[in-house]
């Protein structure tokens, strides 16, 4: 009987592997990825576009747009469309070129909130001949009004990349091009050439891994190409770039607290109430909207949304700027130091530098006024005030394991807080008294307990570092499990 025990687990772990190994291996392969711009004498440049993609799931066919179909934003107003080929070589080797009918010309989807957009134009390709096994060509050339170059390329995409080449060609002499690679280490030794040419650069990279889908990966974990010739003209404008429009408003949402609430709460209205479209700056021409445009219409570009909060903040009092690689970022001054945050999400703020590991601290000791919901047959909720400075990430997202680091936040918070009860409610649950600590990760410690009227919760949590490894992920995880399972407490009338 043991044996047969024995040869069942041997057969369950085996299936377990194999499952994995199945749920590992990739929908689809880019066979090649290619980048090419050409700055011309004239003031023009011509952005050439290839991709040939191998299709080894039938999930790639049915659950992703950008297999069996291409989308290619344009501005007609500053760029030209090109389609130089597009084809799909079937498993047998059957070349099945793209009819006319299967090119649609469309407003992209981003585009339909936001009137300031609506010339803008989408060329949806509709993928003939696809099965599974097949190979997809596109190839494409956009000539566009100007030569500036400013672009971030993800070295990590959706799926596997045989090889990715980057190339910048100058036609004449009197530009300075710049480039750097972002989280270089993460990729594998020997998988990068770089060949400088006359005039341009030639770059090439091989076996790029799938891109990780972990959420709260640090920002520069994924290796990323940045290249860019120059500041575009309309970059010195956000040093100054102010906006009174908004004054009552904003006097209103900053409220009375200290100056990273005020900053934090002027940040979350940018995020919650301006629509993001999410348009490559190049079909802008590297052009930016006016805070007041931005204010006004409700919605703008990640740069947009930038422009309009650090104008916000200026007209609050603070010294704020525009700037990031992306120019998403907003660089706020307080206390004599500049910390940095996005304007297209909630994640914390951040020293520059070392910031990523900076301490948050905070402590708070008094009493306050139950506030409650009304719940079924006699009982109540005591609603708990959260914790300033508390890491703005979910436990429920955390999976039991990773495969990158986690950026958090380092802090170092105390918060004790007497609630007052009306008359006659009791808590449910016995008081309780839980902590976790981890020596080099941190510490949570969360008591609450009843004393006639009042409810004392008493919630400590030290977290040591911003960046998670690996080794540490599992403690953290707990900690922040535990931080989060209380939110509030049950009460019952006696």
């Amino acid at each position: 009987m043991k044996k047969i025990f024995f040869i069942a687990a041997i057969i369950s772990i085996f299936n377990i592997q194999l499952s994995t190994l199945k749920a590992q291996e990739p929908d689809a392969r880019f066979k090649t990825l290619k980048y090419e711009w050409t700055m011309n004498a004239d003031g023009t440049s011509d952005y050439h576009y290839r991709h040939e993609v191998q299709i080894l799931r039938n999930r790639a066919l049915v659950a992703y747009a950008d297999k069996g179909e291409t989308f290619v934003v344009f501005n007609p107003d500053l760029e030209e469309l090109t389609v130089n080929e597009v084809y799909t070589i079937q498993k047998d080797g059957t070349r099945v070129d793209m009819p006319q009918n299967a090119f649609v010309y469309q407003l992209p989807s981003q585009c339909t909130d936001c009137g300031r957009f609506n010339h803008l134009r989408e060329l949806a390709m509709v993928h003939t001949g696809m099965e599974l096994g097949c190979t997809i060509v596109v190839d494409y050339t956009i000539h566009r009004h100007y030569n500036y170059l400013h672009e971030s390329i993800p070295l990590w995409r959706e799926c596997p990349v045989d090889r990715l080449e980057v190339v910048v060609n100058y036609n004449h002499n009197d530009m300075e091009m710049k480039y750097t690679i972002d989280g270089v280490q993460n990729l594998p030794e020997n998988s990068v050439k770089k060949d400088e040419l006359d005039n341009g650069l030639h770059y090439t990279f091989e076996n790029l891994q799938q891109a990780p889908k972990e959420p709260y990966m640090p920002a520069d974990y994924v290796p990323v190409l940045r290249i860019h010739n120059g500041i575009p003209e309309f970059t010195p404008a956000f040093d100054n770039a102010k906006f009174s429009g908004a004054q009552d408003a904003m006097s209103r949402i900053a409220g009375r607290g200290s100056k990273r609430d005020k900053v934090n709460a002027i940040r979350d209205f940018v995020v919650d109430n301006i629509h993001l479209n999410n348009i490559d700056p190049a079909h802008l021409g590297y052009t930016h909207a006016t805070a007041e445009e931005v204010w006004q219409t409700g919605c703008g570009t990640a740069t947009d949304k930038a422009v309009l909060l650090a104008a916000l903040l200026n007209d609050e009092g603070f010294e704020a700027r525009v700037l990031g690689d992306e120019m998403d970022e907003v660089g706020v001054v307080f206390d004599t130091l500049e910390y940095r945050l996005s304007a297209r999400s909630k994640a914390p703020m951040y020293l520059y530098g070392e910031a990523k590991d900076e301490m948050v601290q905070s402590s708070i000791k008094e009493s306050r006024e139950a506030k409650m919901d009304t719940l079924q047959d006699g009982f109540y909720r005591l609603k708990l005030d959260p914790v300033a400075g508390a890491p703005a990430i979910s436990a429920k997202r955390l999976a039991l394991y990773r495969t990158t680091p986690l950026q958090s936040t380092a802090c170092d918070l105390k918060s004790d807080i007497s609630y007052t009860l009306p008359e006659g409610l009791k808590m449910v649950a016995p008081a309780q008294s839980r902590k976790l600590d981890f020596d080099g990760v941190g510490s949570v410690e969360i008591t609450i307990k009843q004393s006639g009227k009042k409810v004392r919760v008493v919630r400590n949590m030290k977290l040591e570092k911003g960046e998670i490894a690996l080794a540490d992920y599992s403690a953290y995880r707990q900690l922040i499990a535990l931080w989060q399972s209380v939110d509030g407490v049950l009460l019952q009338q006696k």
